[in-house]
């Protein structure tokens, strides 16, 4: 009989970085393998949905390794020539880019896809018509404040990117390393796509100098802002939700001109055959129900649901156009121009 696995357990199984559901095998039916995703989520997250997806298919035998955007993206480069996993779920858009030109992706096909934001949905440019990736939940680049570190200093707490250049604020705020941190990244494109690349590059120069460190972790300046020891923090807003719900000391602030985000995407890794597990996985992670899943801790997903906004977030989220194609091909001259100006204050490894 198949088992039931508690969310505890999962919960525990995955601080280990890997999960395995339970599952009978039906009389008369091959058993193809245990389906193997690749998760990019937080480990809580992945938690919630795979719990989710276990009680929908509890005869679904799956093993899930999670870890960063970029240990996943590694893998899945080096088993090019033997891929191993059968689904990536959570992955960044820029990521899911590179490896769809690098032809390692399979067309997807969404039965809903009508219903998706169409900014969630990769180019349909195979000749299948149909996407090779796409996005289930946004995550955005925010400010996190401490007021009250703020408020001993006599500072106002700032609403805005042209205000973070304030002298004011020199030595107060703390950045994600844009080489180190998918945050980081996602931060630098939306400086692009809200100034333009002159301007944004002339930005970066100017919030430079305000700068007190560029953090490996994209969540380590809101961890700074909370202890009071760098007040200021450019980081994720699912952290800084995450801290709201913690009751930190902290205030989620979505700068006024607009701001960078990313797409948590879907996709099936090509292999010579696909497994049955694999669609239905892709099923279910696109369906309604598991949007709810993601709304609760995302205010962007990709089909729109009726859970209530999460702790921190806006509302009605004032997100950008991004060109996701564009800023992965230009990922690496990006960073290679950040890493020669900014390098000098980034943490130590």
């Amino acid at each position: 009989m198949a088992r039931r696995i508690g969310e505890a357990c999962i919960a525990l199984l995955l601080c280990l970085g890997i999960l395995c559901g339970c599952s009978t095998q039906r009389k008369g039916e091959a058993n193809d393998g245990k389906l193997l995703i690749y998760a990019c989520f937080e480990h809580e997250q992945v938690a919630q949905y795979l719990y989710a997806f276990h009680k929908a298919y509890p005869d679904i035998e799956y093993e899930v390794i999670v870890d960063s955007h970029g240990v996943i993206m590694a893998k899945l480069l080096a088993e090019r020539a033997n891929p191993k996993a059968d689904v990536i779920f959570g992955l960044s858009a820029f990521n899911m880019e590179q490896l769809k030109n690098d032809g390692l992706l399979s067309p997807l096909h969404i039965t809903n896809l009508d219903k998706f934001n169409p900014q969630f949905v990769d180019s349909k440019d195979s000749k299948e018509q149909k996407p090779y990736y796409v996005g289930l939940s946004g995550v955005e680049s925010v400010i996190i404040a401490n007021e009250k570190e703020l408020k001993k200093k006599g500072l106002k707490t700032p609403k805005s990117y042209a205000e973070l250049l304030e002298p004011q604020y020199r030595g107060l705020i703390t950045m994600p390393n844009p080489s180190s941190s998918g945050t980081g990244f996602l931060s630098m494109v939306g400086f692009v796509s809200l100034m333009g690349e002159k301007r944004a590059w002339e930005y970066m120069s100017a919030l430079d100098k305000n700068i007190a460190l560029y953090t490996h972790s994209g969540s380590k300046p809101a961890r700074l802002a909370a202890s009071g020891e760098y007040p200021i923090g450019i980081s994720l807003g699912y952290r800084g939700h995450k801290m709201l719900e913690n009751s930190e000391p902290i205030t989620m602030i979505f700068p006024k001109e607009g701001y960078g985000w990313d797409l948590e995407s879907l996709a099936l890794v090509r292999k010579d055959s696909i497994k049955a597990a694999a669609t239905t996985f892709i099923e279910w992670a696109s369906s309604e129900s598991a949007m709810s899943e993601y709304a609760k801790n995302n205010v962007l997903v990709a089909i729109p649901t009726n859970t209530p906004t999460p702790l921190g977030h806006e509302a009605k989220p004032r997100i950008i156009p991004i060109d996701f194609a564009l800023f992965a091909k230009e990922r690496d001259s990006m960073l290679k121009q950040w890493d020669t100006q900014f390098q000098n204050k980034s943490e130590a490894k």
